[in-house]
Parts: structure tokens; C-alpha cells; sequence
């Protein structure tokens, strides 16, 4: 025991009565006059002399009752309480302008604003109130949410709901971190008010921090969709087995499990409903089952308002056992068949599924595989790019060697393919031929020989060399042409293919009665436009035959003017309809390709009349019957 306290454990210091008075403690005061001090005196002094007795008197303390409500006055008032009435103060407060001030903390209320803050705050709300939603940060989103649960801003629950998820709706994207939150609020103002949910986006995998009821409600709508949606994300947690943990899946799987798994189960479900008029969620069942739900969690509120909780009636769908042993069921299978298709050794055991759902997993599965190889095969094909600029000069080049080779086979200097003779200093300069002189010349020499105008884009006939006495005889007869090749680079991407690009062999004119009906045809095209005498081009040939002579629109005689006789056959092909064989049959006798062609008609018309002539590979509507005019023929 310590030297400074008594044998009671009492400390020495703790006598003083200063020190007692100190700690709190209430003494009845007594008040004695001068007889009681005496008699005072006297007790404590007996020897001293017997005086007369004095009376004591005791001061007591009023002991009148205060008028005094403990509960009201001496009531402790929550952080959520305050925050309540904080709100209803400022309702109907507004700023018209103000600057942004950050504010971020991990309970927003008006008691961690500054002055400045509650000004931004302020005024952002004034501008949500009115549809507008500028950016602020996300602890003044909260707070503008928490008014909303307090039924501050709004008269009808309906109009707080619709409030509620308008806000959410402006700022998710910005804020991903509201997902979380807004969905659990939305879903318990619904419950206290007895509303239906807005339609929301469904989940693509489950937060962290989802409620299981939220959880359980999502599962229900997934199942219950036409057709069923699950995400892997949101199938693993229905698995008996960790699929994400078995060879197959870490090693070469992962990709293809994620993929089809999904698939085969909404497959699964759907047969099931045609075939035996019960889904998954219809033929196993699960029973419905009431929780108890806190309200507005990880939000400032004040429970008082609605209460803490409230009974929820929820169906659990992943905890029911039937439904989940059958899913696994389904994506172990598919585990199987992809293994088997992709070569992985080894297989799952203990697989029990009908066997006609195997069936069915299977064809699908092996349909898919086959059409993504096809894919992946179109996709290593690489894509051809023609650079016109070298097929141009290329041709040219392959027209230049023709004619030196046709002009060697004659002899001498030799003529050029109208019967016109060339000059030795440039063997192949050409002067445009007098059609009407060579189609009298035609007529009186008797044998001809067509040849093809790969710049012009027609035949013309050239007066048989004597070299051939068997034309005109009804024998067949082809003059000694030596067709020259030549390597053509085109262009592709990252790579050149080499093409051959070489003259056409000249058939006589005596072969014609024995060609086929479509070479007859377009033999007897050709020498349909080499008859029309005075004609200077096949364009004006076909601008002389417009009908009725009506004005067309401002531009179409002058685009007509600079149509080749190719451009205006390929319009008029495409103008009756022809398949794609006539059109190429019209570029090859042009010496050119369909898509050039119309490349170079849309160059024209985009020059003169603003506007393109061919879209894809037809004529548009609204110019069918001015093309119709300009070629004189009716449009089919």
C-alpha cells in the first residue's frame, strides 16, 4: 500500500475539502449566529463555560420544478437530420451565375461546403432543374441525389423517380462510379413508393458491390428475355465446376468457352420452349423467397423518413440447385465438342444432357467453327487495287506494239488499221480515217477484215491484205497476228501481281455465220454504228438520234459531247437491264474493265452536271428518262 493513503485505500490529498469541492460535489450550506458559534465553541471546548443554546438554520436549495422537455432540448440531432433540414431551408434557393469550385469529400452534405461551394451547388442545380446538366463534380452529384430521397425537389414520387434517374442517366458515363449507387437507390425508392423500375440497360457483368437482390432480379430478367442474354460474366457464378480453372480453358479455350458457352445456353432454352413449351426458368422453378432490405445504403439519410428496412420478395435463381446442376451441365458439354474440334486432348467425364440437345450443340458448334474458317480465309485474301494510271499506259504501250507488229506482217512502212498508209518517220501516228471514204472502199473491194479500236471503243473493217486470198470465200481466214504480252504490275496491297495483257484474236467477217447468237448480236451492233455515214464519233452518233428533239437539261449535251462510244454503251446496257456478262463484254471490246468505265462516266458527269450518273451498278431513277432521250431508246 502507498505512504500517502489511509488503511480504506483513500488518498491523504483527497481530504481536503477544496479539493472535494472541486470535483462536483453539492454541501448543504449552514449558516450559525454568534449563540451557535459559542455552543460551537463550547462542544468542542468543554471546559470552557456553559452559555445559553443558539438555534442552527439549514439553507436548502429551491426545489421548484423547471419547465423543461429533456427529449426536445437536450435531443441529439443526426448528421442525416441536419442534413434534412438544411435541405428544406435551401429548396427553393437559386444563383443565377457562379464559378465551378471542386469539391470532392466521402460524405458530401452542406456542412463540408464552403461558402463558394454551396453557390456552385446552387446554381448547377437551378441548371439541372432545368434539363441542363454541365459538368460538376461528383460529390455535388450526391448531394442533389440525397434531396431527391428526402423528397426534396419534386410534389409526386413518380416525378423524384424520374428525377432520380435522369441525373444518373446525364452523368453515368462521366461518373462510372454512380452505377453502383443510382441503381440500389432507383430500386428502393421504387420499393417505398410502390413504383415500377424505368427501363434501365441491362448489365454486362455484376459490380463488386451489387446487392444480391440486384443480383437476383438481373438473373430473373436474363432468364426470363426473348432470347435469353447471359454473359459469361454473368454465368460463371451459376457453375458447379470453376470452369475458369480447368486445362482447357487456360491453355488454348479461353476465347472459344467465352464465346459459345453464352450461345449454347440461350440455344438450349430456346429449343426447349418449341419443343416442349417450357424454358429453363419454367422447367425448373424456383420458388420465391422474402428478404429484408435496408434502405438507401451508403447514402446520407435519415431513416426515420421511410424507415430501415423493408420485406423483399425476390426469386433466387442462383441459388437453386436443379437449374444451376443443368447449366453446368450445358457448358461442360460445350467444353467437350470445342475441345474436340480445336484437337485438345482429353475430355470432361460424367456429362448427363438429352440427346438430342447434344445433338443440337453439336451441329451448331461445327457450323460455327466451319463458317469462321470460311471468314478467316476470305479474310487472308488480300484485296485487289487496280492503279488505272498504269492500266492506261499499259494498254496504250500493248496498242503501240500491236500496230508495229501489224504493220511488220504487211510489209514496208505498211498501212494502219483503216487501210490509211504510215509514214516511216512515226510508223505510229495515226490520223483519224474518213469513215465515210472507208465505208465506200468497203463496199468495193469486197473482202474485209474487222478490227477492234481499243481507243475508240468500236470495230473497224481494214481491206484484207492479198496475203490471204481465202477471205471472202466463206472459208475461214485469220490473218498472221502475232499477239505481244507484256507484264502488268498491279498494285495491291503490299504486293504487285503480274498480269498478262495481250491482243484479242481478229475474226473475219465470214466467221460471223457460224458464231453464236450473242457474238452475232454484238457483231451486228458494231456494224451498225460503222454505218452511219458523216458521223464523226460515236457520240454525236448518238446525240443526232435524240427523240422528238426535246432540250434536256443544262449540262447532258455537253457531257453527251464527251462520251466515248464505250460510255455510252455501257449507259445503254445498263439503262436495258444487262447482266454483268454484257457489261463485260463492253469493256473488253473497249479494251478496258466494267469499273473504269463507269469511273470515268461518273468523272464526266460529276464535271458537268454535278451529280453521279451510275450509282453501284445502276442508273438512278430520276435520270432513266432523261438517258433514254439522250441515247433514243426507250427505258426498259
Amino acid at each position: 500500500m502507498n505512504e500517502g493513503a489511509d488503511k480504506h485505500g483513500m488518498s491523504q490529498e483527497n481530504k481536503d475539502p477544496r479539493i472535494t469541492r472541486e470535483k462536483g460535489l453539492t454541501f448543504a450550506e449552514l449558516e450559525l449566529d454568534l449563540a451557535d458559534r459559542e455552543e460551537h465553541a463550547d462542544a468542542v471546548n468543554p471546559m470552557a463555560g456553559e452559555k445559553p443554546q443558539g438555534q442552527s438554520r439549514i439553507v436548502m436549495p429551491d426545489r421548484e420544478e423547471r419547465e423543461i422537455d429533456w427529449r426536445e432540448n437536450f435531443r441529439y440531432v443526426s448528421r442525416e437530420e441536419q442534413f434534412v433540414q438544411q435541405a428544406k431551408e435551401l429548396e427553393r434557393e437559386t444563383v443565377e451565375t457562379a464559378d465551378f469550385v471542386p469539391f470532392q469529400t466521402y460524405w458530401p452534405t452542406y456542412a463540408e461546403m464552403q461558402p463558394a461551394q454551396l453557390k456552385w451547388y446552387l446554381h448547377w442545380r437551378g441548371e439541372v432543374r432545368a434539363g441542363r446538366y454541365p459538368d460538376t463534380d461528383l460529390s455535388y452529384l450526391f448531394v442533389y441525389m440525397y434531396e431527391l430521397i428526402h423528397g426534396i425537389g419534386w410534389r409526386e414520387p413518380s416525378q423524384g423517380l424520374d428525377l432520380l434517374y435522369r441525373v444518373w442517366r446525364e452523368y453515368r458515363e462521366r461518373y462510372p462510379k454512380l452505377e453502383v449507387y443510382a441503381r440500389e437507390w432507383l430500386y428502393d425508392f421504387a420499393l417505398v413508393f410502390g413504383l415500377d423500375l424505368p427501363g434501365m440497360e441491362p448489365l454486362l457483368k455484376f459490380p463488386r458491390n451489387l446487392s444480391a437482390e440486384l443480383r437476383e432480379l438481373e438473373w430473373y430478367r436474363r432468364f426470363t428475355a426473348e432470347p435469353l442474354g447471359l454473359t459469361w460474366d454473368m454465368l460463371t457464378p451459376l457453375l458447379d465446376y470453376e470452369v475458369e480453372k480447368s486445362r482447357f480453358y487456360t491453355g488454348q479455350g479461353r476465347k472459344d468457352l467465352q464465346q459459345y458457352a453464352p450461345k449454347v445456353v440461350s440455344l438450349v432454352d430456346g429449343y426447349l420452349g418449341k419443343t416442349q413449351g417450357n424454358r429453363l426458368i419454367d422447367r425448373f422453378k424456383p420458388r420465391e423467397k422474402k428478404v429484408k432490405r435496408y434502405l438507401f445504403r451508403s447514402a446520407v439519410y435519415d431513416f426515420e423518413l421511410y424507415g430501415r428496412s423493408v420485406p423483399v420478395t425476390m426469386i433466387p435463381v442462383s441459388e437453386h440447385p436443379p437449374l444451376r446442376d443443368y447449366v453446368t451441365q450445358l457448358v461442360r458439354l460445350t467444353e467437350n465438342k470445342l475441345r474436340d474440334l480445336t484437337g485438345f486432348k482429353g475430355k470432361l467425364r460424367g456429362i448427363v444432357v438429352e440427346p438430342d440437345v447434344e445433338q443440337l450443340v453439336d451441329r451448331f458448334l461445327r457450323k460455327e467453327f466451319e463458317q469462321r474458317k470460311a471468314e478467316e480465309a476470305k479474310a487472308r485474301t488480300p484485296k485487289v487495287k487496280i492503279n488505272a494510271v498504269r492500266l492506261r499506259k499499259l494498254q496504250k504501250e500493248s496498242d503501240e506494239v500491236r500496230d508495229l507488229l501489224l504493220a511488220e506482217e504487211l510489209g514496208g512502212v505498211g498501212e494502219n488499221v483503216w487501210g490509211e498508209p504510215k509514214t516511216a518517220a512515226s510508223p505510229i501516228a495515226e490520223t483519224k480515217p474518213d469513215r465515210r471514204r472507208d465505208s465506200d472502199k468497203r463496199k468495193q473491194s469486197g473482202p474485209q477484215q474487222t478490227e477492234l479500236d481499243f481507243e475508240r471503243g468500236w470495230l473497224v473493217f481494214a481491206e484484207a491484205p492479198e496475203e490471204f486470198p481465202d477471205m471472202g470465200t466463206g472459208a475461214p481466214a485469220v490473218p498472221p497476228m502475232a499477239s505481244s504480252e507484256s507484264d502488268t504490275d498491279i498494285d495491291m496491297e503490299g504486293e504487285s501481281i503480274s498480269e498478262s495483257v495481250g491482243q484479242s484474236e481478229i475474226e473475219s467477217q465470214s466467221q460471223s455465220q457460224s458464231e453464236s447468237p450473242v457474238a452475232r448480236q454484238e457483231t451486228e451492233l458494231w456494224t451498225e454504228r460503222e454505218a452511219v455515214a458523216g458521223s464523226e464519233s460515236t457520240a454525236a452518233f448518238f446525240a443526232d438520234r435524240i427523240q422528238g428533239g426535246d432540250e434536256l437539261p443544262p449540262g447532258w449535251r455537253e457531257m453527251s459531247a464527251r462520251f466515248s462510244g464505250a460510255h455510252l454503251e455501257m449507259l445503254s446496257a445498263l439503262l436495258n437491264g444487262e447482266e454483268t456478262s454484257g457489261l463485260m463484254r463492253i469493256a473488253e471490246l473497249a479494251g478496258s474493265m466494267p469499273e473504269l468505265l463507269l469511273d470515268e462516266i461518273n468523272e464526266i458527269a460529276m464535271e458537268e452536271i454535278g451529280d453521279l450518273l451510275v450509282d453501284g451498278a445502276e442508273i438512278p431513277e430520276e435520270y432513266r428518262s432523261e438517258l433514254a432521250g439522250l441515247l433514243g431508246r426507250a427505258a426498259e
